[in-house]
Protein backbone atom coordinates (compact mmCIF):
# COMPACT_ATOMS: atom_id res chain seq x y z
CA UNK A 1 0.00 0.00 0.00
CA UNK A 2 1.12 3.55 -0.68
CA UNK A 3 -0.23 7.04 -0.11
CA UNK A 4 -3.24 7.54 -2.36
CA UNK A 5 -4.53 11.10 -2.68
CA UNK A 6 -8.32 11.36 -2.60
CA UNK A 7 -9.03 15.07 -2.95
CA UNK A 8 -10.60 15.73 -6.38
CA UNK A 9 -8.35 18.78 -6.56
CA UNK A 10 -5.37 16.68 -7.65
CA UNK A 11 -6.16 12.99 -7.33
CA UNK A 12 -5.70 12.48 -11.08
CA UNK A 13 -2.30 14.17 -11.38
CA UNK A 14 0.48 11.59 -11.71
CA UNK A 15 3.31 13.93 -10.67
CA UNK A 16 1.55 14.98 -7.47
CA UNK A 17 0.78 11.35 -6.70
CA UNK A 18 4.43 10.37 -7.11
CA UNK A 19 5.54 13.27 -4.91
CA UNK A 20 3.06 12.11 -2.26
CA UNK A 21 5.13 8.93 -2.10
CA UNK A 22 8.47 10.79 -2.08
CA UNK A 23 9.18 9.72 -5.67
CA UNK A 24 10.46 12.39 -5.80
CA UNK A 25 9.34 15.32 -3.62
CA UNK A 26 8.65 18.60 -5.39
CA UNK A 27 11.08 21.42 -4.73
CA UNK A 28 12.35 24.67 -6.24
CA UNK A 29 12.73 24.56 -10.04
CA UNK A 30 10.26 21.68 -10.38
CA UNK A 31 9.68 21.46 -14.16
CA UNK A 32 6.05 20.25 -14.05
CA UNK A 33 4.25 23.59 -13.89
CA UNK A 34 0.78 22.05 -13.92
CA UNK A 35 1.62 20.00 -10.83
CA UNK A 36 3.22 23.03 -9.16
CA UNK A 37 0.06 25.07 -9.78
CA UNK A 38 -2.04 22.38 -8.12
CA UNK A 39 0.33 22.36 -5.15
CA UNK A 40 0.22 26.15 -4.89
CA UNK A 41 -3.58 26.16 -5.02
CA UNK A 42 -3.71 23.52 -2.30
CA UNK A 43 -1.35 25.54 -0.12
CA UNK A 44 -3.38 28.72 -0.61
CA UNK A 45 -6.70 26.98 0.12
CA UNK A 46 -5.19 25.49 3.27
CA UNK A 47 -4.04 28.84 4.63
CA UNK A 48 -0.48 29.14 3.31
CA UNK A 49 -0.56 31.98 0.75
CA UNK A 50 2.16 33.35 -1.50
CA UNK A 51 2.28 36.85 -2.98
CA UNK A 52 2.52 35.70 -6.60
CA UNK A 53 -0.41 33.35 -6.25
CA UNK A 54 -0.64 30.06 -8.10
CA UNK A 55 1.59 30.84 -11.06
CA UNK A 56 3.02 27.36 -11.68
CA UNK A 57 6.59 28.39 -10.81
CA UNK A 58 8.14 26.66 -7.78
CA UNK A 59 10.35 29.45 -6.47
CA UNK A 60 11.22 30.85 -3.04
CA UNK A 61 7.65 31.95 -2.32
CA UNK A 62 6.30 28.45 -2.84
CA UNK A 63 9.14 26.98 -0.80
CA UNK A 64 8.31 29.41 2.02
CA UNK A 65 4.66 28.36 1.89
CA UNK A 66 5.70 24.71 2.11
CA UNK A 67 7.86 25.51 5.15
CA UNK A 68 4.89 27.29 6.73
CA UNK A 69 2.81 24.15 6.18
CA UNK A 70 5.53 21.97 7.71
CA UNK A 71 5.60 24.18 10.80
CA UNK A 72 1.82 24.27 11.06
CA UNK A 73 1.46 20.49 10.89
CA UNK A 74 4.42 19.90 13.20
CA UNK A 75 6.67 18.19 10.67
CA UNK A 76 10.44 18.50 10.57
CA UNK A 77 11.26 21.64 8.61
CA UNK A 78 13.42 21.37 5.49
CA UNK A 79 14.23 23.94 2.74
CA UNK A 80 10.70 23.64 1.38
CA UNK A 81 10.32 20.26 -0.33
CA UNK A 82 6.77 18.99 -0.77
CA UNK A 83 6.64 15.22 -0.36
CA UNK A 84 4.60 12.64 1.50
CA UNK A 85 4.13 14.67 4.67
CA UNK A 86 3.12 18.04 3.26
CA UNK A 87 1.12 16.72 0.31
CA UNK A 88 -0.55 14.09 2.48
CA UNK A 89 -1.56 16.65 5.09
CA UNK A 90 -2.76 19.03 2.39
CA UNK A 91 -4.87 16.28 0.83
CA UNK A 92 -6.59 15.74 4.15
CA UNK A 93 -6.91 19.50 4.62
CA UNK A 94 -8.57 19.87 1.22
CA UNK A 95 -11.11 17.29 2.38
CA UNK A 96 -11.89 19.21 5.56
CA UNK A 97 -9.34 17.92 8.09
CA UNK A 98 -8.62 20.60 10.70
CA UNK A 99 -6.71 19.23 13.70
CA UNK A 100 -7.30 21.19 16.91
CA UNK A 101 -4.29 23.07 18.25
CA UNK A 102 -1.93 21.09 20.42
CA UNK A 103 -0.92 17.45 20.70
CA UNK A 104 -3.90 15.64 19.18
CA UNK A 105 -2.45 13.43 16.47
CA UNK A 106 0.61 11.62 15.17
CA UNK A 107 3.89 11.79 17.02
CA UNK A 108 2.67 14.86 18.90
CA UNK A 109 0.08 12.92 20.86
CA UNK A 110 2.35 9.85 20.96
CA UNK A 111 4.77 11.67 23.25
CA UNK A 112 1.93 12.23 25.73
CA UNK A 113 1.00 8.53 25.65
CA UNK A 114 4.50 7.24 26.39
CA UNK A 115 4.14 7.29 30.22
CA UNK A 116 0.98 5.16 30.05
CA UNK A 117 2.57 2.66 27.65
CA UNK A 118 5.67 2.45 29.83
CA UNK A 119 3.54 1.87 32.92
CA UNK A 120 1.87 -1.10 31.25
CA UNK A 121 5.19 -2.46 30.02
CA UNK A 122 6.55 -2.14 33.55
CA UNK A 123 3.57 -4.05 34.94
CA UNK A 124 4.10 -6.82 32.37
CA UNK A 125 7.80 -7.07 33.17
CA UNK A 126 7.07 -7.19 36.88
CA UNK A 127 4.61 -10.05 36.45
CA UNK A 128 7.01 -12.00 34.25
CA UNK A 129 9.87 -11.38 36.67
CA UNK A 130 7.81 -12.91 39.47
CA UNK A 131 7.17 -16.01 37.37
CA UNK A 132 10.83 -16.23 36.49
CA UNK A 133 11.83 -16.02 40.14
CA UNK A 134 9.57 -18.94 40.98
CA UNK A 135 11.02 -20.97 38.12
CA UNK A 136 14.60 -20.10 39.03
CA UNK A 137 14.20 -21.38 42.59
CA UNK A 138 12.41 -24.53 41.44
CA UNK A 139 9.31 -23.76 43.45
CA UNK A 140 6.78 -22.97 40.75
CA UNK A 141 3.40 -23.57 42.32
CA UNK A 142 0.23 -22.94 40.34
CA UNK A 143 -1.69 -22.52 43.58
CA UNK A 144 0.43 -19.63 44.84
CA UNK A 145 1.24 -18.10 41.43
CA UNK A 146 -0.67 -14.91 40.58
CA UNK A 147 -3.92 -15.95 38.98
CA UNK A 148 -4.16 -12.93 36.70
CA UNK A 149 -0.67 -13.58 35.35
CA UNK A 150 -1.46 -17.26 34.74
CA UNK A 151 -4.65 -16.38 32.87
CA UNK A 152 -2.88 -13.71 30.83
CA UNK A 153 -0.03 -16.05 29.88
CA UNK A 154 -2.51 -18.66 28.68
CA UNK A 155 -4.75 -16.18 26.87
CA UNK A 156 -2.10 -14.20 25.00
CA UNK A 157 0.99 -16.38 24.81
CA UNK A 158 -0.63 -19.84 25.09
CA UNK A 159 1.56 -20.78 28.05
CA UNK A 160 0.24 -23.05 30.81
CA UNK A 161 1.67 -24.19 34.18
CA UNK A 162 4.17 -27.05 34.02
CA UNK A 163 3.33 -30.54 35.14
CA UNK A 164 -0.24 -30.64 33.88
CA UNK A 165 -1.88 -31.25 30.54
CA UNK A 166 -1.81 -28.89 27.60
CA UNK A 167 -3.27 -28.48 24.14
CA UNK A 168 -1.06 -29.02 21.11
CA UNK A 169 -0.93 -25.26 20.49
CA UNK A 170 0.16 -24.55 24.05
CA UNK A 171 3.56 -24.74 25.73
CA UNK A 172 4.56 -25.12 29.36
CA UNK A 173 5.72 -22.15 31.40
CA UNK A 174 9.48 -22.47 31.77
CA UNK A 175 12.58 -20.32 31.64
CA UNK A 176 12.85 -21.08 27.92
CA UNK A 177 9.35 -19.72 27.25
CA UNK A 178 9.35 -16.83 29.74
CA UNK A 179 12.80 -15.40 28.99
CA UNK A 180 12.00 -14.53 25.34
CA UNK A 181 8.94 -12.59 26.51
CA UNK A 182 11.01 -10.65 29.02
CA UNK A 183 13.62 -9.92 26.34
CA UNK A 184 10.97 -8.57 23.97
CA UNK A 185 9.27 -6.43 26.61
CA UNK A 186 12.65 -4.97 27.52
CA UNK A 187 13.25 -4.22 23.85
CA UNK A 188 9.86 -2.54 23.58
CA UNK A 189 10.67 -0.54 26.69
CA UNK A 190 14.02 0.60 25.28
CA UNK A 191 12.47 1.51 21.94
CA UNK A 192 9.86 3.75 23.54
CA UNK A 193 12.48 5.33 25.81
CA UNK A 194 14.40 6.54 22.75
CA UNK A 195 12.97 9.84 21.47
CA UNK A 196 14.59 9.24 18.08
CA UNK A 197 12.32 6.23 17.62
CA UNK A 198 9.13 8.34 17.75
CA UNK A 199 8.33 10.06 14.46
CA UNK A 200 5.52 12.54 13.73
CA UNK A 201 4.70 12.07 10.07
CA UNK A 202 2.38 10.65 7.41
CA UNK A 203 2.78 6.90 7.21
CA UNK A 204 4.23 5.45 4.02
CA UNK A 205 1.48 2.80 3.94
CA UNK A 206 -1.25 5.40 3.48
CA UNK A 207 -3.12 8.38 4.85
CA UNK A 208 -5.47 6.02 6.70
CA UNK A 209 -2.65 4.26 8.56
CA UNK A 210 -2.29 5.29 12.20
CA UNK A 211 1.19 3.91 12.85
CA UNK A 212 3.86 1.76 11.26
CA UNK A 213 7.32 0.50 12.12
CA UNK A 214 9.93 -1.53 10.26
CA UNK A 215 12.33 -3.84 12.02
CA UNK A 216 14.95 -1.55 13.55
CA UNK A 217 12.57 1.42 13.69
CA UNK A 218 11.54 4.12 13.94
CA UNK A 219 7.87 4.07 14.88
CA UNK A 220 5.94 6.47 12.65
CA UNK A 221 2.66 7.98 13.83
CA UNK A 222 0.30 9.50 11.27
CA UNK A 223 -2.96 11.48 11.25
CA UNK A 224 -5.24 8.55 12.24
CA UNK A 225 -3.28 8.20 15.48
CA UNK A 226 -5.54 10.82 17.01
CA UNK A 227 -8.06 11.71 19.68
CA UNK A 228 -10.59 13.41 17.39
CA UNK A 229 -12.87 12.36 14.57
CA UNK A 230 -12.81 13.15 10.85
CA UNK A 231 -15.73 11.83 8.81
CA UNK A 232 -16.17 9.62 6.95
CA UNK A 233 -14.18 7.47 9.37
CA UNK A 234 -14.47 4.43 7.11
CA UNK A 235 -12.34 6.35 4.60
CA UNK A 236 -10.09 8.46 6.79
CA UNK A 237 -9.67 6.07 9.77
CA UNK A 238 -9.38 9.24 11.84
CA UNK A 239 -11.57 8.78 14.91
CA UNK A 240 -11.59 9.49 18.60
CA UNK A 241 -9.05 7.14 20.14
CA UNK A 242 -8.58 6.90 23.89
CA UNK A 243 -5.23 6.77 25.69
CA UNK A 244 -5.37 3.02 26.38
CA UNK A 245 -5.93 2.23 22.72
CA UNK A 246 -3.20 4.65 21.68
CA UNK A 247 -0.87 2.93 24.14
CA UNK A 248 -1.80 -0.49 22.74
CA UNK A 249 -1.03 0.64 19.20
CA UNK A 250 2.27 2.11 20.37
CA UNK A 251 3.37 -1.11 22.09
CA UNK A 252 2.27 -3.12 19.06
CA UNK A 253 4.41 -1.08 16.67
CA UNK A 254 7.39 -1.06 19.02
CA UNK A 255 7.33 -4.87 18.90
CA UNK A 256 7.91 -4.70 15.15
CA UNK A 257 11.03 -2.65 15.83
CA UNK A 258 12.71 -5.30 17.97
CA UNK A 259 11.33 -8.62 16.67
CA UNK A 260 12.12 -9.54 13.07
CA UNK A 261 9.49 -12.31 13.07
CA UNK A 262 6.64 -10.08 14.25
CA UNK A 263 5.42 -8.96 10.84
CA UNK A 264 4.43 -12.28 9.26
CA UNK A 265 0.71 -11.88 8.54
CA UNK A 266 0.26 -15.64 8.16
CA UNK A 267 1.87 -16.89 11.36
CA UNK A 268 2.69 -14.22 13.93
CA UNK A 269 0.99 -10.91 13.11
CA UNK A 270 -2.53 -11.90 14.19
CA UNK A 271 -5.08 -9.37 15.43
CA UNK A 272 -6.30 -9.62 19.00
CA UNK A 273 -9.83 -8.96 17.69
CA UNK A 274 -10.02 -12.21 15.71
CA UNK A 275 -10.79 -15.82 16.55
CA UNK A 276 -7.42 -16.72 15.03
CA UNK A 277 -5.79 -14.96 17.99
CA UNK A 278 -7.40 -17.46 20.35
CA UNK A 279 -6.04 -20.46 18.44
CA UNK A 280 -2.55 -19.16 17.61
CA UNK A 281 0.15 -21.50 18.86
CA UNK A 282 2.69 -20.60 21.52
CA UNK A 283 5.62 -20.61 19.09
CA UNK A 284 4.06 -17.86 17.01
CA UNK A 285 2.32 -15.99 19.83
CA UNK A 286 5.68 -15.14 21.39
CA UNK A 287 6.35 -12.94 18.33
CA UNK A 288 2.85 -11.43 17.98
CA UNK A 289 2.80 -7.64 18.55
CA UNK A 290 -0.87 -7.84 19.49
CA UNK A 291 -0.07 -10.37 22.21
CA UNK A 292 2.51 -8.10 23.82
CA UNK A 293 0.21 -5.07 23.78
CA UNK A 294 -2.80 -7.01 25.05
CA UNK A 295 -0.88 -8.96 27.70
CA UNK A 296 0.47 -5.68 29.09
CA UNK A 297 -3.04 -4.18 29.17
CA UNK A 298 -4.38 -7.35 30.83
CA UNK A 299 -1.75 -7.29 33.57
CA UNK A 300 -2.07 -3.55 34.15
CA UNK A 301 -5.87 -3.65 34.48
CA UNK A 302 -5.84 -7.04 36.24
CA UNK A 303 -8.34 -8.31 33.68
CA UNK A 304 -8.80 -8.88 29.98
CA UNK A 305 -11.53 -7.20 27.96
CA UNK A 306 -14.03 -8.94 25.67
CA UNK A 307 -12.29 -9.72 22.39
CA UNK A 308 -14.06 -7.05 20.32
CA UNK A 309 -13.56 -4.43 23.03
CA UNK A 310 -9.84 -4.84 23.59
CA UNK A 311 -7.82 -1.66 23.31
CA UNK A 312 -6.68 -0.72 19.81
CA UNK A 313 -8.61 -0.17 16.60
CA UNK A 314 -11.66 -2.22 17.62
CA UNK A 315 -14.75 -1.38 19.66
CA UNK A 316 -12.49 -0.38 22.54
CA UNK A 317 -10.92 2.39 20.47
CA UNK A 318 -12.50 5.31 22.40
CA UNK A 319 -10.93 4.11 25.68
Amino acid sequence: MTVVLLSPHWAGNARIQRAANNNTPMRQHEPDRAAVKLLQEALIRSGFPMAAGADGAFGPQTASAVVAAEKHFGFTVDPGSAGREVIGALDLSLRGWKPPPGAHWGGLIATTILPLAQRKIGAALGALADVRTMLSFGKFDFVTADGVTMTALKTHFKLVPPGGTKLDREAFISLSTIDPLIANFRGIQRTLSNSHMIRHTVCSLGLDVAAEAPFGGPVSFGPPYSDFKFDPVDVTNIDKTGPNSLAAMMMHEATHVIDSLSGNDTTTHISEFTTAYETQNATNARHNPSAFATFAAHIDAREDRPRAQRFGLGEGRPF
